[in-house]
């Protein structure tokens, strides 16, 4: 057995993603799909909607009427606001660990992955991306691979880092020279075998580099300069973070100048500090975080 499927067959180790998550996914996926769609995959799990309903309801969203049922918060929030607290409160379990191996602290991992999410959700809306809810989920989910390949890389890590300094190499980079695979491959592969929708799978899989897709694909795009923001930003990041420039090519393929990204990480800074007040005011527990976004009020 290869040392990456030997790896990949830990992913059983983690907690899976929930039905509800992955059918949620996929009708966000599809262009054509209405509120009552939305609704139907998530009304059935009582767990997500009870907490998504406790959200909506506290001081955070300063709300005068309590919100009763998942319609009448898509109606009140957004619906792209309501999907994006759906999707935080099921990868919450997962991202808060510690992850030793890459030099996160717990809750490191967390805080990165959903200021991609507001990031991309933030350059989304600057190039005119559409599909806001997807491409919030696919910045969440960008570093799954982490998760799985962190003890792996707790092993190495101290040559990694060596060449990171030294050789001045990206730690994605130094993670292929050690390891013969990186963290983005890693969490594609996951994301297949979680089959999960394939515009998400690429951005997993691409987030590092988005040349390598020909034709190159916009909300791969819109995910690397998200990652490659809140990395120069240094929000959430380990030795990982060393050596990260965001490719020009990318930023001129959506017109985009070093300015827009100062603007787009000032305005990410900004709605993570909304989402981590959510922890201090004491209206929800830590083990539910919620992300926040641009208001919606179609699937789109």
């Amino acid at each position: 057995m290869s040392r990456c499927q030997e790896i990949l067959d830990r992913v059983g180790t983690l907690p899976p993603l929930p039905d509800t998550a992955v059918k949620l996914m996929q009708v966000v996926n599809d262009p054509a799909a209405t509120v009552e769609e939305l609704v139907e995959a998530i009304q059935y799990d009582q767990a997500v909607t009870s907490e998504l309903l406790r959200i909506c309801n506290s001081a955070f969203f300063g709300l005068s009427r309590r919100i009763s049922s998942l319609t009448e918060a898509m109606i009140r929030l957004g619906t792209v606001k309501v999907l994006q607290l759906v999707m935080s409160i099921h990868t919450n379990s997962m991202l808060v660990r510690e992850q030793a191996g890459y030099g996160l602290p717990p809750g490191a991992l967390w805080k990165h992955s959903v200021a991609v999410a507001l990031a991309s959700s933030i350059v989304a809306q600057k190039v005119k991306l559409p599909n806001a809810g997807l491409v919030f989920t696919a910045g969440l989910l960008h570093d799954i691979g982490k998760v799985v390949l962190n003890s792996y890389v707790a092993d190495d890590f101290a040559e990694i880092v060596r060449r990171v300094a030294e050789e001045k190499l990206d730690f994605r980079q130094a993670e292929e020279q050690v390891l013969g695979f990186s963290h983005d491959h890693i969490g594609g592969r996951i994301a297949e075998q979680w089959r999960l929708p394939e515009p998400i799978v690429r951005c997993i899989q691409h987030h590092h580099d988005p040349d390598a897709l020909d034709p190159t694909d916009p909300l791969v795009d819109n995910v690397y300069l998200a990652n490659s923001t809140c990395l120069l930003l240094g929000i959430g990041i380990g030795e990982d973070g060393l050596c990260y420039r965001a490719n020009p090519a990318v930023m001129q393929r959506h017109d985009l100048s070093e300015r827009d990204l100062e603007d787009i990480g000032a305005q990410t800074l900004v709605e993570l500090k909304r989402v981590e007040s959510l922890f201090t005011a004491g209206d929800v527990p830590p083990a539910n975080p919620a992300a926040t976004g641009q208001e919606h009020s179609n699937v789109s």
